[in-house]
């Protein structure tokens, strides 16, 4: 369904293809409706699904073949979603599996709900870091991890080139993490983020928050994570909880 007036129509129509395009529900080489029955579909003039198909062929995310139609380019065959399954090992799998680029890395005085979140006092310094992660030289997502000055001060760039924080704090720090605790939300990108994922202003994205634990349950670090919404999946077994005054569903980890 199309929304109001306040966004464009053919941009509305111009999402809507590039986002099945990208998540595979049009395959790569399939050809797209008609003008006709696409201007019938969404209720709009034929200049409008024009306007629409012309930003998707400027992304080079179709082609148009003279006589024979429109076609969804090889171009978009996008990288595979990444999963989740809610364990420890996805984290640190994710890391080995893709690659980072370190954009900052600096001490900063923690806003209120990072020092919440890591059981610090006002005084506190901790490292923040902000790296872009990708999939297949393909940015995939945006993080910023935050560490307390005892672990901080033992991380240098070089070492976060080599292997995932979360294998840093285990192998070269033993430390020992336990557990995390995460939320996942709805997000859009900004400005700022937009472009570093190679996507636009307004653009979905998931929002993840987490925290991890050592085993003695001190709060070792804080994550903050944007992900591009078309190659992140989360997924997350449920099993059946029962008692003798409640049956309902529970999850089978914290993440």
């Amino acid at each position: 369904m199309l929304r109001g007036k306040s966004v464009p129509l053919y941009y509305q129509i111009e999402t809507i293809l590039r986002r099945k395009i990208l998540t595979g529900e049009i395959p790569p080489s399939a050809p797209l409706p008609s003008e006709e029955a696409l201007k019938n579909e969404y209720k709009v003039s034929r200049i409008t699904i024009r306007r629409a198909l012309s930003l998707l062929e400027q992304e080079d995310l179709i082609v148009r073949r003279r006589g024979k139609g429109t076609f969804v380019s090889e171009r978009s065959r996008s990288v595979e979603s990444a999963k989740l399954t809610g364990s420890m090992e996805d984290l640190i799998s994710m890391g080995i599996q893709t690659s980072a680029k370190v954009l900052d890395m600096n001490w900063i005085e923690p806003p209120e709900h990072i020092q919440e979140h890591l059981k610090l006092d006002r005084t506190a310094q901790v490292l923040r870091i902000e790296k872009v992660r990708y999939v297949e030289e393909k940015p995939f997502s945006h993080v910023l991890n935050y560490l307390p000055s005892n672990i901080g001060q033992e991380i240098d760039r070089d070492m976060l080139s080599v292997k995932p924080l979360l294998m840093i704090l285990e192998e070269d720090l033993g430390i020992k993490t336990g557990e995390a605790v995460q939320t996942v939300e709805a997000s859009i990108a900004d400005a700022q983020v937009a472009p570093l994922l190679d996507i636009r202003v307004g653009d979905p994205l998931l929002k993840a928050e987490r925290t991890v634990f050592d085993r003695a349950q001190s709060p070792i670090e804080h994550v903050s994570a944007l992900y591009r919404a078309d190659k992140y999946c989360y997924k997350i077994k449920l099993k059946r909880e029962r008692s003798k005054d409640y049956v309902g569903w529970g999850t089978t980890s914290h993440i």
